[in-house]
């Protein structure tokens, strides 16, 4: 008798703790995860910019995406009840042998999501909570415009060119690119020693955190490079994400576990100056000059056309971080006809702009002109700071003193919540962005920062 028990609360705890994530082998490469959707969403409505995006009439979002689906239910007599129970509860996606990119995950159109779906891997999965599972698959099917059959419990949805495999299992509808993967993801639901979480106790740390996105990576399948950061550049041991809507803004924790944090903390730098820098256009950027970025590599990104005039500005700026100390800053417009970029180093000790000369550079009073694509870099001092900017001097000093960073109040009021020592750190004036993009009137903030923490570089996010 005293074994049944014993078995039985075996038994007990196993199911206590079966949920989504249990479809997840324990091979699998990373999962992402957005839990308690119907609870969060009204959340994430409530943060300024998505609020604009979802509900403003002139985007009215959440209205277009309801009106698709409502007609496409109609065509194929679905119930739209079958579409908000998937939509209301966890959705996950797991995959190995590919990376992810997070930039892609937040897309504002739904024929992006179908194209993901139409083109998941042989390796991947998608699963979702369904009531009704064919009935959903329909509208998938007629979405996607693919042709519908069903082999003893496994439905296949194809055409010529594409064949996505589903099935039922414990209320929940399993997506995968082939059959093997989808009979293994049921096996590990089935098989606790199966499941990635059996094995790796970050994963199941991260679970135990109450938040809307969750997401788990091993090594390096997390693929987040921009002009801003990267997480490309250093040894990983894996990536967790956190996600919360909460109040008026949206939080992401980025955690990047490194294999070897030796010697790290001397990246982290006072991001105080940042304050009285110049705010120019609708982004700033700070970072340490010195840092596990390459800068330079991030700073030529901002610049297209012929690759010997990329490689010339790589070449100009990683000569001039050599003689930088502190903090690197930048500030300018990230869309637009004119496109004003200003970058300011910090120099450790004086600096000959003369070289310039080699690469085509020649002075003009008291700034030193290097053309380039269709305008020209202008480079000038300023007691200790070089400036190097796609405006003339004159341009430069007219606008420079017009706007601070510190004038901007939503900077002011999300700063204070972050240490004022890190790595790197980004402020976009999103609500800008979006009127120079569209022609509109918006609101809405972007700051991120990357914190070093013992063991992992950090970087959170905070949307507004």
């Amino acid at each position: 008798m005293r074994r049944f028990w014993s078995v039985f609360l075996v038994f007990l705890c196993v199911f206590a703790v079966a949920d989504v994530t249990s479809f997840v082998p324990r091979d699998y490469d990373f999962f992402v995860l957005l839990k308690g959707n119907s609870l969060y969403y009204d959340k994430l409505s409530s943060v300024p910019l998505f609020r604009f995006m979802l509900k403003d009439d002139r985007i009215a979002l959440e209205s277009l995406f309801v009106s698709l689906l409502e007609n496409t239910c109609i065509s194929v007599g679905v119930p739209m009840s079958s579409v908000y129970e998937a939509l209301e509860n966890d959705i996950l996606f797991a995959a190995k042998g590919t990376e992810f990119a997070l930039e892609q995950f937040f897309s504002l159109d739904l024929n992006y999501y179908l194209q993901v779906l139409r083109n998941i891997g042989s390796n991947s999965i998608i699963v979702m909570k369904s009531s009704k599972p064919e009935q959903l698959l329909r509208l998938m099917a007629k979405l996607m415009d693919l042709k519908m059959t069903k082999n003893e419990k496994i439905w296949v949805l194809h055409d010529t060119d594409v064949a996505i495999f589903a099935s039922a299992h414990e209320g929940y509808l399993v997506i995968s690119g082939s059959r093997t993967a989808l009979l293994k993801a049921i096996d590990a639901y089935d098989l606790e020693q199966l499941q990635m979480k059996s094995e790796e106790p970050a994963v199941r740390e991260l679970l135990n955190q109450s938040a809307w996105l969750y997401g788990f990576f091993k090594r390096d399948t997390l693929r987040l490079k921009g002009p801003f950061v990267s997480t490309n550049d250093v040894d990983t041991e894996y990536v967790t994400i956190l996600g919360v809507p909460s109040g008026e803004s949206l939080k992401i924790e980025v955690r990047q576990q490194l294999r070897s944090a030796t010697g790290m903390e001397k990246y982290v730098s006072s991001a105080t100056g940042m304050l009285g820098m110049p705010f120019i256009g609708n982004f700033a950027f700070s970072a340490t000059a010195a840092g596990p970025m390459d800068l330079a590599d991030s700073l030529s990104q901002w610049f297209q056309g012929a690759q010997d005039e990329v490689k010339k500005i790589y070449e100009i700026v990683s000569y001039i971080l050599k003689s930088s100390t502190g903090r690197v800053y930048m500030t300018g417009d990230l869309f637009g006809d004119q496109i004003r970029l200003v970058t300011i180093f910090e120099l450790s000790k004086d600096l000959d702009l003369s070289f310039l000369i080699k690469y085509g550079a020649r002075s003009f009073g008291s700034e030193i002109r290097l053309p380039i694509m269709d305008g020209f870099l202008s480079f000038f001092q300023s007691d200790r700071r070089l400036i190097m900017t796609n405006m003339s001097k004159a341009q430069y000093d007219t606008v420079a003193n017009r706007r601070r960073v510190r004038d901007d109040a939503t900077y002011q009021y999300i700063s204070r919540n972050y240490v004022g020592q890190d790595i790197l750190r980004v402020f976009v004036d999103v609500g800008s962005l979006l009127r120079a993009m569209l022609g509109i009137n918006a609101v809405g903030k972007f700051f991120l920062t990357q914190q070093f923490d013992g063991q992992s570089f950090v970087y959170r996010m905070e949307v507004m």
